[in-house]
C-alpha cells in the first residue's frame, strides 16, 4: 500500500495573500486517517485520502518532472508565486515558480477539480496561465528542498 507522507501546494499572489488562491497541507490523525485540508478563496475544503491514497498518488505522478525545478516568468510583475511539496513512498517532488509554470499545470489543476472537486481558486484563469506557459524559463535547481519553499 502507498502511503502520502506530505502534500503541500501554495498559489497566492505575489504578496503571499491566500484569499483568492490555494493552500494546503497533509492530516494525518491517530486512528490513520489520511487527508489533504485545503484553503481555497480563504474558504476551507477537505479532501480524504484514507481510502483513495494508491489512485491519488498515481494521478500526482504527472508531477514527476516537476521536480527539483522552477519555473518563472519575468516578463509579469505582481503576479502569483506557487509551490508544491510531495512526498510519497521513497520519492520527493520538490518545485516552485513565480508568473510561470509546468506545460501540465492545467493537468495537474484539472484533476483537483474535477476528479477530487477540490474547488478553483479566484486567481485561476486558463487563457493566462496557457499564456504565462509560453513564456516560463524553467531552472534546475539541486539545492531546492522544502524549507526554501515557504518564505
Amino acid at each position: 500500500m502507498a502511503r502520502v507522507k506530505a502534500f503541500r501546494f501554495e498559489w497566492t499572489d505575489a504578496w503571499h495573500n491566500i484569499s483568492e488562491g490555494f493552500d494546503s497541507i497533509l492530516e494525518t490523525s491517530e486512528s490513520g486517517e489520511v487527508s489533504i485540508q485545503f484553503l481555497v478563496n480563504g474558504k476551507p475544503f477537505q479532501l480524504n485520502l484514507t481510502d483513495i491514497e494508491d489512485e491519488f498518488i498515481e494521478d500526482m505522478k504527472i508531477l514527476n518532472k516537476w521536480n527539483k525545478r522552477e519555473y518563472n516568468n519575468f516578463d509579469v510583475l505582481d503576479g502569483t508565486m506557487w509551490s508544491l511539496h510531495f512526498t510519497y513512498d521513497s520519492s520527493i517532488i520538490v518545485a516552485r515558480g513565480m508568473n510561470g509554470f509546468p506545460s501540465n499545470f492545467l493537468d495537474f489543476l484539472n484533476i483537483l477539480h474535477q476528479k477530487y472537486n477540490v474547488p478553483k481558486a479566484e486567481l485561476e484563469d486558463e487563457k493566462w496561465i496557457k499564456q504565462d506557459i509560453k513564456h516560463t524559463k524553467i531552472v534546475e535547481n539541486p539545492n531546492i528542498d522544502s524549507w526554501a519553499m515557504y518564505l
